[in-house]
């Protein structure tokens, strides 16, 4: 074995082996930078006194079945950390050699410690990374919320109603159905705005908006068109003439009064409607025909509907 020292020395792993005692015959250049002891010290002493953290049972067993049964055994830095340095970590390959008729153990000890490290620091870039990715989705999320929903109300606005009407009209094509456009205008809103103010014309319109969403159906739309103009649409109807439970909701709905600078002030709204087919088969034209018919109704009786 001495003709294979030079060789050992000159190795950047850590070399030790021991023998049938688990005693240490030999610990190479590269192992004893790592424990506090000098080659001489080291020689005939028990493996556990010189490395007291191989003392531990699994570990007793490895070197038994190695020595025994000539199995080649692997302890991962993982899962085994710090055997050899509390700063340093070591894969151990363990193996069984024949020296004559004496049994030996060879344990080879390679330095991963910069492999950690570069998992970690692959750890901390895809946690910063998942942050980061959080934090565009949560602004992607804030940039649809603006382009989609109007920032008074909170409700809908007019170019998501349209982005979705123009799929629920596709639709009620496709399989024959009706579908109801709502268009509702609040009355006298500019004597609302005149007469107490536009933070008084503000909260009337946020009112309304309330109304119009816990009056609807499950997969109505309500949105605001601009201004104090408001869209309701309604797919799969199952006649034209159900709308007008909706419509009965709004008119009826105990919150169209609003207290305004210490009075207490009824909103008014005119409702319009049209439908697809009889009205059109655009919902450009179903607009505008919602929107004649609430003129009409406006018109006619402050809060009627067609």
């Amino acid at each position: 074995m001495n003709k294979w020292m030079s060789v050992f020395n000159n190795l950047d792993i850590g070399i030790l082996i021991l023998d049938e005692e688990f005693k240490i015959i030999y610990a190479n250049r590269y192992l004893l930078g790592f424990i506090p002891f000098r080659s001489k010290e080291v020689q005939e002493q028990p493996l556990y006194e010189v490395l007291p953290k191989f003392h531990n049972t699994y570990i007793e067993k490895v070197l038994l079945d190695c020595l025994n049964n000539g199995s080649k055994m692997f302890l991962s830095a993982g899962l085994h950390k710090h055997l050899l340095h509390s700063d340093y970590d070591f894969n151990i390959k363990i193996s069984r050699f024949e020296e004559g008729s004496s049994k030996l153990l060879l344990l080879e000890f390679i330095d991963v410690t910069s492999q950690f490290i570069q998992i970690a620091r692959l750890r901390n870039y895809v946690a910063e990374l998942s942050k980061v990715n959080k934090e565009l989705k949560e602004k992607k999320k804030y940039i649809e919320n603006m382009a989609y929903y109007d920032s008074l109300t909170g409700i809908h606005n007019r170019t998501f109603f349209y982005k979705l009407a123009e799929k629920y009209l596709e639709s009620a094509k496709r399989s024959g159905g009706i579908l109801g456009v709502m268009f509702i205008d609040v009355d006298k809103f500019k004597e609302i705005n005149d007469t107490y103010g536009h933070e008084a014309g503000d909260k009337a319109l946020v009112q309304v908006a309330n109304i119009l969403t816990q009056v609807i159906r499950k997969d109505d739309t309500v949105a605001r068109y601009g201004g104090d103009e408001f869209l309701i649409l309604l797919p799969h109807l199952l006649a034209a003439h159900n709308y007008e439970i909706i419509a009965s909701r709004i008119r009826n709905h105990p919150d169209r009064f609003i207290n305004l600078t210490g009075e207490k002030v009824e909103i008014s709204l005119s409702i319009g409607i049209s439908f697809y087919p009889a009205d059109g088969d655009s919902l450009n034209r179903l607009i505008a025909k919602a929107d004649q018919a609430m003129y009409l109704a406006k018109s006619r009786i402050k809060t009627a509907c067609r």
